[in-house]
C-alpha cells in the first residue's frame, strides 16, 4: 500500500517512467478482470483493453490521497465506466498493447493539460508534458483526429495558394519558439503548423475561451513578425 502511494506520487509529480511501469504491473490484474468481465458484449477485447488502460491512467492521475479512498478502490470505481463504454459502438481495430498504452497516455495527458490550462494545449506543451518530440505529438494528434489538416494543403503564411517553402518552415519554427501557449495554439491553427487543422477566428476563440478580437490581434502581430523576419 505504501509503495502504491509512493509510485502514484512520483508519477503525478515527476512523470517518473519507473513508477508508471510499476503501477501498470501492479494494477494490470484489475485491467484484465474488467476486460474479461465485459469481453462478452461483442466489443473487441483490444478496444476494451485500450479503454481500460485509459481509465487506469486517469485513475492514477486523479487519485487524491487526502480523499480517504484507497488507490485500488479509486481505480475500481473508474473501471466501472467500462460498462457504459462496452455498450457503445467501438472501433474493434487490433491495436498492439504498447500502442494502445501510448494512445491512452497521450489522450489522458491532453485531457489533464486542458483542465489545468483552461484551454486546448499547444503541441510543444503536450510534448513537454509527455517528454516526447513535437513530431510524434503532431503525428498522434493527426492519427486520433482524422481531420483534413493544413499539412495537406498548399498555402503560405500570408494565405496565398502557394506551397510552403523550406525558408517559410524555418521562419515558422523560429517564430513558434518565441510564442507563449495561447499564441502557439493560434499559430498552429492559423498556418497548419504541426499538421493542425486550420480554424476560423471564431473557432479559435472558443477553443481558447477568449474572444475573436484577441485572436485577430494575435494573428496581425504574427503576420507583422513574419514580415519583419523575412
Amino acid at each position: 500500500m505504501s509503495n502504491d502511494l509512493e509510485w502514484i506520487d512520483k508519477w503525478q509529480k515527476k512523470r517518473d517512467p519507473e513508477a508508471f511501469s510499476n503501477l501498470l504491473s501492479r494494477f494490470n490484474p484489475v485491467v484484465t478482470k474488467f476486460v474479461n468481465q465485459f469481453g462478452n458484449t461483442g466489443v473487441s477485447k483490444h478496444a476494451l483493453k485500450a479503454k481500460a488502460h485509459t481509465q487506469l491512467i486517469k485513475s492514477l492521475d486523479t487519485f487524491n490521497p487526502n480523499a480517504g479512498t484507497q488507490p485500488i478502490t479509486h481505480i475500481y470505481n473508474n473501471m466501472k465506466k467500462l460498462n457504459r463504454m462496452a455498450a457503445e459502438s467501438l472501433t474493434s481495430g487490433h491495436i498492439p498493447e504498447e500502442r494502445s498504452l501510448k494512445l491512452a497516455t497521450f489522450k489522458t495527458s491532453v485531457d489533464n493539460l486542458t483542465d489545468r490550462l483552461g484551454r486546448d494545449p499547444a503541441i510543444d506543451e503536450i510534448a513537454d508534458e509527455l517528454v516526447w518530440n513535437k513530431k510524434e505529438v503532431a503525428r498522434m494528434q493527426s492519427e486520433l483526429g482524422g481531420e483534413t489538416t493544413a499539412s495537406n494543403a498548399d498555402f503560405d503564411f500570408y494565405g496565398n495558394s502557394t506551397t510552403m517553402v523550406s525558408r517559410d518552415k524555418e521562419l515558422a519554427d523560429y517564430l513558434y519558439s518565441e510564442l507563449d501557449g495561447e499564441h502557439k495554439v493560434i499559430f498552429e491553427h492559423t498556418f497548419g503548423y504541426g499538421g493542425q487543422p486550420i480554424l476560423s477566428n471564431k473557432e479559435l476563440a472558443k477553443k481558447l475561451n477568449t474572444n475573436e478580437m484577441f485572436v485577430s490581434r494575435a494573428k496581425k502581430k504574427m503576420g507583422s513578425k513574419l514580415k519583419e523576419y523575412r
